[in-house]
Order: structure tokens, then C-alpha cells, then sequence
């Protein structure tokens, strides 16, 4: 498997999801650790994929650029 480099991506969430994800992580453990980033990374992944978000990558080419800096993605 290939590794896929990485980047930090800072967020601000309201208190009451932060307390929400840190205490439903741990429950999702079963078989692998979840961490923050792995949920974040899932979200973002299904925000992607919604149809108005796709419209728009579609419409602005923007897999395009994404190629132009070597990079792939599998999420759509």
C-alpha cells in the first residue's frame, strides 16, 4: 500500500461536538484505533461527496489542478 503524505488542517468546533467525537472515539475502537484525524479525514470525505460539492469541483476543473501537482484522489 502506498503511503499518502499528509498535511495539517486546523479546525475551531463548538464545545459541544468536541465532547461528542472525544466520547464516541473510543467506542469506535473495535478492530481500529480512531483517532481525530481519522474522523475528520471521513467528513470531509462525505462532504466532498455531496452532489452540490461535486458540481462544483466538476465545474471548476478542479481535479485538474489537482493532477498538475501529481496527486490523485479516489474519493469521487
Amino acid at each position: 500500500m502506498v503511503k499518502v503524505k499528509t498535511v495539517q488542517f486546523r479546525a475551531q468546533v463548538p464545545q459541544d461536538i468536541d465532547f461528542l467525537i472525544r466520547a464516541i472515539a473510543p467506542f469506535k475502537n473495535a478492530g481500529k484505533d480512531w483517532t481525530l484525524s481519522d474522523i475528520a479525514v471521513e467528513a470531509l470525505t462525505e462532504w466532498l461527496q455531496k452532489p452540490e460539492n461535486r458540481e462544483l469541483v466538476e465545474a471548476h476543473n478542479i481535479l485538474e489542478g489537482l493532477e498538475r501537482r501529481g496527486l490523485t484522489s479516489n474519493i469521487f
